[in-house]
């Protein structure tokens, strides 16, 4: 099992106590990644983690800011709001937040079965657990990407107060609380966290003179724990966010594949969009969007844990969550553009994209798990369940550019979903320890998901009404409505599915079976296969009644081989792991069959069969007590091993076999140093500097230049204060210093410009990372 560069040297190294006989660092980092406490170094499961001191030195506040650093990891910098993170591990994850997401996420081993409002800031994380590779026989849901756990402080006995307060540079304030101690001592114990993160936006828009993409997130989370005997725990928790930060600005720029003086550029500034007479010049960091974004978003649950010695050798756990979210509204205009007359034809100024968003959601899960650990043999087994009913609700407005001058815009269109999910499953691992030295594991999940799915679809007028069909006939077969100012599509009116292809069941069986060696005592090698599994689904964005489609369950079978080792009385760590995946039904966006139209169409479905491979180096130092260093490096290469259709009517043929994954940059690289100055008597001066490099990566499948990402480099660094007592700490910190700017995709915004000066020229979008931020904290620990 890996742990983070970053993660050891400024946590484990700073933290553990010098051996005396050895004169170098006693290893004493101790993870629950595999249900169980055990050594970071001895634990044959591939696994990064972050710890406070990390977190604290580099101003980490929420997930989004480990972007970069952590092997095996991508995640984008940006999102639609502050709450909405997508993970990718070993290339595997899901772009798209409504469906499933392949990398797991838990809350103190509760699962979010949604990228929507995930977690949001890192108050009280005791630490993060970023696991790579399929987690199904340890865990309540099944993640065959891998597993994100944030492992929350549990209070005790010992009182714990801890807080600290900052400003920076575009506004930014950000304060967290966290209290915990005794009520009963020794029965009853509490804890309270609360954060507030805010800052003025960070990209600029002309065309409504104001910045936009701010933050304005605030949660906080209630823990007691009782413990009535030595052998019975119950933990119960609340949380909750609010996030009313504004929704994500994209921005704009051009490709023109046979004038370069035409590529590079910005928005389009003057005219009509069929045919524009200015485009205004290409600057970082601005967007030109014409609507401002709204975003009213609100997520927690509650948790109850009881934890139950049977005797020495068996313990009882279950972990019971309620939880929700909604987003009521998420308002974003995508495009990058200010608003302009569509064309002759419609000369009212519109958006070429603008999506306005309801989403709820409920979950109910309940975990049983056994334990038992005998002398040379252990297991963890459970049973899970998982109730979730998720709405969604899109008015989604892409109408992209005209193709004449007397063409209308594609009506809004409206997507009403609701899919309500029951996953039943048995989970089973088990290690036998042939020798002192020689490990085996062993395992299996078996699954069972059934999924609902309704869905039905509504055309809406330029101002927002519903277009009644029986009002326009043209509406019944498809066409122009002039009087409304829009096009409507024969295939959209009205859709209800309901009946039609919207209930099925899913069963699979995910055995798993490893092997590790403690060759020495500094010296750890694993090998591992497991199978993963993603359910199947149905088609969220469905565009008509043909596309609201299931999609199959993706299935991986993993293999990896690593080894951990430490050196020169551990003042140098070197782990590394290899890994190959082999993947069938990858799901993603497809051209499918359609039973109900007869032809080909585009949707959500299935990739026959692709494959990801590469290894993850994490190596870190403490040449001496007050110098720690660390150096990560992933390699990734992805492929669609087949991929591909034949042409059927309309529909074209496609190939993307032998194409690599969008968005998954084959070398990362992440290096730190970090360096104290005792003071005698008064404390210590500590400073260091962090710089991640990527290289660079496609967009989209069919991996065509003008989608492609470059490479990327970001140069962070701190200066801080600790007093003698460690209760006050005072830092200054500043992230992508030499204010950087890179786009995280780039996607067309319909086809090219049809007339004018800048006929031929495509435009594209993205979102685009933070700006330098420089930011001064105050912490006090008692």
């Amino acid at each position: 099992m890996l742990v983070s560069t970053a993660a050891w040297a400024q946590d484990a190294l700073t933290a553990a106590a010098p051996d005396a006989e050895a004169g170098g660092v006693v290893d004493n980092i101790v993870i629950t990644a595999t249900r169980k406490e055990s050594r970071i170094q001895s634990t044959p499961v591939a696994v990064s983690v972050i710890g406070e001191a990390f977190r604290g030195n580099q101003n980490v506040v929420t997930t989004r800011d480990l972007a970069g650093q952590i092997p095996g990891l991508y995640t984008p910098p940006s999102g639609i709001t502050p709450l909405t993170n997508t993970f990718f591990i070993r290339g595997i994850g899901n772009s798209d937040p409504i469906f499933d997401p392949t990398v797991g996420v838990y809350i103190d081993d509760v699962y979010l079965p949604r990228a929507i409002n995930g977690m949001s800031d890192l108050t009280d994380v005791e630490r993060l657990e970023i696991l790579r590779g399929p987690q199904g026989t340890l865990f309540g849901a099944n993640s065959a990407g891998g597993a994100i756990r944030y492992v929350t402080r549990t209070p005790g006995d010992k009182f714990d107060l801890r807080a600290d307060a900052g400003y920076g540079n575009y506004n930014t304030i950000n304060a967290h609380g966290y209290v915990a101690g005794p009520i009963v001592p020794g029965v009853l114990a509490a804890s309270i966290a609360v954060a507030h993160d805010e800052h003025d936006g960070y990209t600029w828009n002309p065309s409504q003179q104001r910045h936009v993409n701010n933050q304005d997130t605030t949660g906080g989370r209630v823990k007691l724990v009782f413990t009535p005997t030595a052998a019975l725990k119950i933990t119960l928790s609340a949380d909750g966010t609010i996030d009313h930060s504004q929704a994500a600005q994209y921005v704009a720029t051009t490709y023109n594949p046979t004038n370069p003086a035409l590529s590079g550029l910005g928005a389009i500034t003057g005219g009509t969009f069929y045919s524009p007479t200015s485009l205004a010049p290409y600057k970082a960091n601005v967007s030109y969007a014409g609507r401002p974004g709204i975003n009213r978003s609100h997520s927690g649950g509650v948790t109850g844990r009881i934890d139950y010695d049977l005797d020495e050798h068996l313990s009882l756990h279950s972990i019971t969550a309620l939880r929700g979210f909604d987003q009521d509204p998420v308002n974003y205009n995508n495009d990058g553009q200010n608003r302009l007359p569509y064309n002759a034809a419609q000369p009212r100024r519109i958006d070429i994209s603008d999506n306005y968003i309801t989403y709820k959601q409920k979950s109910f899960t309940q975990e049983l798990q056994l334990q038992g650990n005998w002398n040379r043999f252990d297991f963890t087994g459970g049973l899970y369940y998982l109730f979730e009913n998720f709405r969604s609700n899109r008015i989604g407005y892409v109408t992209g550019l005209p193709q004449s001058d007397t063409a209308l815009p594609a009506a809004p269109f409206d997507q009403i979903g609701k899919t309500v999910t029951h996953n039943y499953s048995a989970y089973l691992q088990a290690n036998y320890r042939l020798t002192d030295r020689l490990t085996l594991t062993a395992g299996g999940r078996y699954i069972s998901i059934r999924r609902a799915f309704d869905f039905q679809g509504v055309n809406y007028d330029l101002d927002g009404h519903p277009i009644d069909p029986t009002l326009y006939p043209q509406v019944k077969t498809g066409g122009a409505i002039p009087a409304l100012g829009v096009t409507v599509a024969a295939t959209q009116v009205n859709f209800d599915n309901s009946g039609v292809l919207n209930k099925k069941t899913w069963h699979a069986f995910t055995p798993k079976a490893g092997i590790s060696y403690q060759a020495t005592p500094t010296i750890f090698l694993f090998a591992n296969y497991a199978k993963g599994f993603d359910a199947g689904g149905f088609n969220n964005r469905a565009l008509n009644l043909a596309t609201a489609l299931p999609y199959d369950p993706e299935t991986v079978n993993a293999f990896e081989i690593g080894f951990k080792t430490d050196w020169f009385d551990r003042r140098l760590r070197v782990n590394a792991t290899g890994f190959y995946n082999d993947y069938k039904d990858l799901q993603t966006a497809v051209s499918a069959f359609s039973p109900i139209s007869g032809t080909y169409v585009s949707t959500r479905g299935n990739a026959p069969s692709a494959h990801t491979q590469g290894f993850e180096l994490e190596t870190s130092a403490e040449p001496t007590n007050n110098l720690s260093l660390a150096f990560n490096v992933t390699y990734l290469t992805t492929e669609y091993d087949d991929y591909s259709a034949p042409a059927l009517g309309t529909v074209p043929a496609y190939n993307y076999t032998g194409k690599q994954f969008p968005g998954q940059p084959k070398w990362q690289y992440f290096a730190s140093a970090d360096y104290s100055i005792p003071i005698e008597g008064l404390g210590a001066i500590k400073f260091g500097g962090s710089v991640n490099w990527q290289t660079g990566y496609f967009s989209d499948q069919l991996n065509n230049p003008q989608y492609r990402i470059g490479s990327k480099h970001f140069l962070n660094a701190f200066i801080g204060f600790q007093t003698a007592d460690k209760r006050w700490d005072f830092t200054l910190t500043a992230r992508n210093i030499g204010n950087e700017f890179y786009y995280s995709t780039l996607t067309p915004i319909g086809t090219a410009i049809k007339a004018g000066p800048y006929a031929g020229t495509l435009l594209l979008q993205g979102a685009q990372n933070p700006p330098r931020t420089i930011f001064f904290k105050v912490g006090f620990k008692y």
